[in-house]
Order: C-alpha cells, then structure tokens, then sequence
C-alpha cells in the first residue's frame, strides 16, 4: 500500500509550522531555486520544509538531493495548487481564517502546553503569529478548497470498489474495536441583553479612558486576549489587509491617539487606541471583551438535552429527536448518525463514558468541542459495538470504499498535477 503513503505526501495540507523554516529579517540574500508564475521558491523555503519533515520523520536524511528535489517539487505542486484556486475564484473569508487560526492555536496549546513555549518556538509573541500567519492561512484554505472542489464528490463503483478490495485485501489492515454511535447536538444560544451588557462594559472602559485612564493598565486588568494583555494590549504594526476587516475599516480612519468606539468581530467587542499610522500599516492596541455563554445559558440547553433525554425509547426514537433538535449540520439530516467509529478514536473523556455504557443506552449530557467558538453539548446513543477484525466487504464496506475512493482520488490528483504543470508556469533553477 505504499501508494496510500504517496497520496499522503502529495495531498497533505502542510501544518502552519512550515512557515517559519524561512529568512527572517535581516538574513543574506536566499538562493532562487524555483520559480511558479511570478513567485520565487527559495532555498531556505526547501529546507525549512525538510527540517519540518525530519521532526516528523528523524530516520529522513536531510543531506539526501532526492528528498531536496521531492520537497522541491512538493512547493512547486503547492504553489500551482494556490494560483488555480485563484484562477477560479475560489474566496476564503476572514471568518474562516479566524476560525482556523484559533484551532491552530488552541491544538498548538495542546501540543506544547503553554503560550510561553509556543512563543519560543516561532520566535515571536502570539499577536505577531496571528497576523504573521493570516497569508498562509488563507492560502491553506484555498488550497484545501479548490482540492475539495475537485475531487471531493469522488465516488467509486460496485465494480471499482471490489476490484479494489481484490487487488489490495491481503493488505487492509485490522479494523479495531468499534463502536456505532448516533449523537444530538445542541449549541448555547447567547441571550441577546447579555450581549448588549457587554457592549456597554466596553463602553464604559472606553470612557474611563476617555476620561483620562491609562489604555494599558485597562488592558492589563480587564481584556480577555490574554496574550495581549499583560503588554498593555499591543498588537503592533498591523498591515493593510492582513488582519481583522472589522478592527482595519476603522483602525485605518482614525487620528493617532483615538480611542475607538467598541467594534464587534467574530473573537467579540474591541476598544482600540490607534498608536501610529503609516502609509499601509497601523500601530494599535486593543482591549478585547469575548461573547461568551453564561452558566445559565448553558444550564437551559443541559437541561433541554436531559430532557430529551428522558423521551428515548428506542434507536428509531433518537433518530426522529435528532432530525427535529439537533445543531449538527452533518448528522441531522441522518438521525444523528456517526457511524462506526474506532474506540481509540473517540476524545478521552467521551471513551470513557462510551466504554461503560451498554448498547442500547444514551449517554449522560456532555460536552461536544466543535471547531467553532461556540459551546455546545451532546447526548449520544449506543447502538452496537463492533469487536475488532480483519476488514472484509461485507462487514466494512464504508470502511474500504473510502480507501478506493482515496486511492482514486490519488490517482485523479497525480493527473490534475501534472495538467497544471503543462498549462501554468514554473521552472527549477539549478
């Protein structure tokens, strides 16, 4: 199955960390070692992705010219990938960036367990990450989007799927112990004069400061961006279209040393002091207040869900709840059904209370971590569990279409790649 590994290579959207294997200021001049439309790939491009690889791979010999000229040849695909998406239109909004850039943050949290450590790691404060970043989250996007739009309604035949199987059976590996599982979500409404409260604690904050206050030890005491906070707020220089639209419109007509009126964001409410101004970039610092849910918004939507929960006779029963009730976009219109899903799979807290339940039983209220900002709870129906076994047709059947349809999908990639190639601009320098 060594395609799949291929397919993995070629297909992988990059994680955030490639960005910053290269020059920073004040480096010597970098070697051109590539060329896509008018964009240069750099020398230090390489081998900032190779140092990135070798952390996921130690074996991988970085002094290899082969896995130079393979990662080489992965930016340039990358790079066409990104001019096609904008040859078609394809839009990434600031919403999403935003999205993305908190569940980069919050898995990086994860990973290395604190700001401080994030920060020495990238070399810089978080702030600085966030607009740093918003580019090459944008063109992540794009990429992920234009792939999505190509080769996302891949399907495979009856007759494709059992070649497939024929061909490649003595290599499936063995699914694991599974667990069927149907789910009702709900999401915590914020009330709408708990959000006019907010707006006016920011008003309130701005005319203290108005009234004389010093911007930073407000910031200091009462924004909810941490990350800021503790240095008065500052965001430093932020550059024209590269940060939040909402905070820009603004930030870009004031006077140096205007306080701003609160500006609602997706993140919440700002108060901005506009701290120096340049022909395309602005020096400001914020004060965030965050929408956030009340314990009693969120007691209304438990409580809601145990009640539901009360009513459940049956599967057929939930699955009529969960298309009535539930905020789960992707599994409302099927009863809220999952499908089968590995039990080492499943978020730490969530497999514990599974692996005690007995099939046929509806879980407790929990929480469910969606990739929005929003918090939201669940309750979730047992229905079978699966014991692990050597994958065949007629037991997994979902499970092996979605590797033809990945294997296909490779193969429809490798083409689509090499079109491009023929139809766009690019060229190696030796």
């Amino acid at each position: 199955m060594k395609k799949f590994k291929y397919l993995i290579i070629f297909c992988l959207i990059l994680s955030l960390h490639n960005a910053y294997g290269q020059l920073k200021n004040g480096d010597l001049l970098d070697k051109v070692v590539g060329i896509v439309g008018d964009e240069a790939i750099t020398d230090s491009d390489v081998r900032g992705r190779i140092s990135f690889l070798l952390q996921q791979d130690p074996k991988l010999n970085p002094n290899d010219q082969s896995v130079y000229d393979q990662v080489l040849h992965n930016i340039i695909d990358e790079k066409l990938i990104i001019a096609k998406a904008k040859e078609d239109s394809i839009v990434v909004s600031d919403e999403e960036i935003e999205e993305r850039w908190q569940l980069f943050l919050q898995q990086s949290l994860a990973q290395m367990g604190s700001e401080q450590r994030i920060e020495q790691v990238y070399g810089m404060s978080i702030p600085r990450m966030r607009n740093e970043f918003r580019e090459e989250i944008r063109n992540r996007l794009l990429s992920s989007k234009i792939i999505e739009k190509e080769f996302g309604q891949l399907t495979v035949s009856s007759q494709e799927l059992e070649s497939f199987y024929k061909q490649y059976q003595d290599s499936l590996p063995e699914v694991p112990i599974s667990v069927s599982l149907y789910r009702i979500v709900k999401d915590v409404q914020l009330q709408h004069q708990a959000k006019e409260d907010i707006y006016r604690s920011a008003l309130r904050i701005r005319d203290s400061i108005i009234a004389g206050g010093n911007f930073e030890d407000f910031a200091k005491r009462y924004s909810d961006d941490k990350q800021t906070g503790v240095s008065g707020g500052d965001l430093g220089w932020i550059t024209r279209g590269k940060f939040l639209p909402e905070l820009e419109k603004v930030a870009f007509t004031m006077l140096p040393g205007e306080i701003s009126l609160p500006i609602e964001t997706p993140l919440g409410y700002h108060i901005i002091q506009l701290r120096d101004k340049r022909k395309d970039e602005v020096l400001i610092s914020h004060i965030l207040f965050q929408i956030g849910q009340s314990d009693d918004d969120k007691k209304i939507v438990k409580d809601f869900l145990d009640s539901l929960r009360s009513q459940i006779k049956s599967l057929d029963n939930f699955k009529k709840l969960a298309m009535k009730y539930s905020d789960d976009n992707d599994t409302r219109g099927f009863g809220g059904n999952i499908g089968n899903i590995p039990l080492e799979n499943l978020p730490a807290p969530v497999k514990d209370v599974i692996e005690k339940m007995s099939d046929g039983q509806v879980s407790e209220v929990l929480p469910y971590n969606s990739s929005s900002n929003k918090a939201s709870y669940q309750i979730i129906y047992k229905e079978k569990t699966i014991p692990a076994h050597k994958a065949n047709l007629e037991i997994d059947r979902d499970i092996i279409e979605q590797q033809a349809i990945q294997y296909k999908r490779m193969q429809e990639y490798a083409k689509w790649i090499a079109k491009l190639r023929q139809e766009m601009y690019w060229e190696i320098i030796k």
